[in-house]
């Protein structure tokens, strides 16, 4: 009998215990996402901000939103409404008396799916170089309204001196991206020119690509954040890059690695992947399942779950070019001009590469949320997963980026972005992408090819198939 009762007890001690390690994952998920949405590097005057004074001349930034200035700024812009803050990723700080909106890596990390806000994910609407043009030409006129500040006040002049040069490198249109949605890695890199006094030129790519999610990086980090497995192992300065830009020198670097370690282990590494917000037929999806364990775990990994069912993250692997054959020009460094400069530069012993990953293939990421990853591919080339199991040549050649988180733009159907399918629109929007069109993604468009990712099984993929494919890929 106490044999009995011990086993009983030990069973709901374990069911208990099963129990709080779900809530209390969830329960970190949750707030981790709440931290994320809170968090920013500016430091003691140093950091991604626009010029002192600027955001009270636009209203400010905790006050109601105003019915003229928000749509401007998020259709615009592609910021997304916040809910402690005005705009997700902008925030208000008073420094020495100065009023500033500083920019966390937030507004590009933490995006809309299907109309849910969702931390880690990528923005679908950020356009990085629209903010650039027009801060650089709102700056350049109030720098004339402020002259006496900037000739009185050292501090206000630095910050202003960073402002301008962030708007200048966001809207250079040598390196900037050509469609709202994408960010240039190569904004990155010219920290590195910076680093060093060296000028920079054609050697550098735009390579533009669509904001990652962030859920699993801590795994990722183990062979490599970007696609040369570049700033890996237990290196923290990746997720510093796009600071970087806007600092001074590697001493802000430096001076935020508490906060960004933090970060990285404590906040990002607890973030989970969104489940699917809408009803999944569960029969089509268990017929799919095989499709999926045979053919694209093969690349992707398996996806196992803890005992309470949320994903066990595992790194990705490296795909030769040869075998995806996706967009190559991400991988196309030229000479690595920049990989030397940024290891001789002031934060050289933060800076990992393996030099022989660079131009050999692309991570395969793993899928969790997948649904919610759209556009696909690693430059957002295809709107939705039904157009990534079918052959390039049946993939859109073009498709509206306008309000694309946003839920009437979601496709439940074929999982991803809505598109046009009105033959006689495709030609004026084509023409209109042509005239140099954000709002519009183009394939034709430099690093923004479509091809790839079609592989043999595909081939013989009928409409049931992907169908039930997509199905099961909406349980990951």
């Amino acid at each position: 009998m106490n044999k009995l009762l011990f086993t009983i007890c030990c069973f709901f001690v374990s069911q208990s215990l099963w129990s709080q390690a779900l809530i209390d994952r969830k329960a970190l998920g949750d707030e981790a996402g709440r931290e994320w949405l809170r968090t920013h590097f500016f430091e003691n005057g140093r950091g991604m901000t626009i010029s002192p004074d600027l955001s009270v001349f636009f209203g400010g930034l905790k006050k109601k939103p105003s019915l003229f200035q928000d749509p401007y700024i998020t259709k615009k812009f592609g910021f997304l409404p916040g809910v402690e803050q005005r705009y997700v990723g902008v925030f208000e700080v008073n420094y020495k008396g100065i009023e500033l909106a500083v920019l966390g890596c937030t507004g590009c990390h933490s995006g809309r799916a299907a109309g849910v806000l969702i931390p880690g994910l990528g923005n679908k609407t950020i356009d990085a170089y629209q903010i650039g043009k027009t801060l650089k030409k709102a700056q350049s006129v109030w720098q004339h309204l402020i002259a006496g500040k900037l000739e009185s006040d050292p501090d206000y002049a630095y910050i202003h001196e960073k402002a301008m040069n962030f708007a200048h490198v966001l809207s250079d249109d040598r390196i900037s991206n050509l469609t709202r949605g994408l960010v240039p890695d190569s904004v990155i890199k010219t920290f590195f020119y910076r680093d060093t006094n060296t000028p920079y030129g054609a050697e550098i790519q735009r390579t533009q690509v669509k904001v990652p999610p962030l859920w699993g990086f801590a795994e990722k980090r183990k062979v490599g954040v970007f696609a040369d497995g570049s700033l890996n192992s237990q290196n923290y300065a990746w997720a510093f890059g796009a600071e970087l830009m806007a600092s001074d020198s590697g001493e802000h670097l430096r001076a935020s690695m508490p906060k960004l370690t933090h970060v990285v282990d404590n906040v990002i590494g607890h973030l989970l992947p969104p489940k699917y917000p809408f009803e999944i037929d569960q029969a089509l999806a268990a017929k799919g399942r095989p499709f999926v364990e045979k053919n694209c775990f093969e690349c992707h990994g398996n996806h196992n779950r803890d005992p309470e069912g949320f994903p066990i993250y595992e790194k990705p692997e490296l795909i030769p070019h040869d075998f995806v054959n996706t967009d190559p020009q991400r991988l196309d460094y030229g000479n690595s001009e920049w990989v030397d400069l940024a290891e001789q530069g002031s934060i050289g012993d933060l800076m990992k590469f393996n030099r022989h990953f660079f131009n050999y293939g692309y991570f395969a990421p793993k899928l969790w949320g997948v649904w919610s990853r759209f556009p696909y591919l690693h430059n957002g080339s295809v709107p939705t997963l039904y157009h990534l199991l079918s052959a390039p040549e049946d993939r859109p050649e073009v498709f509206l980026m306008e309000d694309a988180g946003e839920e009437y733009r979601f496709d439940k159907t074929y999982v991803g972005l809505r598109t046009f399918r009105n033959p006689s629109m495709i030609g004026a929007m084509i023409w209109e992408a042509e005239k140099g069109d954000r709002d519009l993604y183009w394939t034709k468009r430099e690093e923004h090819s479509n091809q790839g990712h079609y592989f043999d099984f595909m081939k013989t993929l009928t409409h049931d198939d992907r169908m039930a494919i997509i199905e099961f890929l909406k349980t990951l």
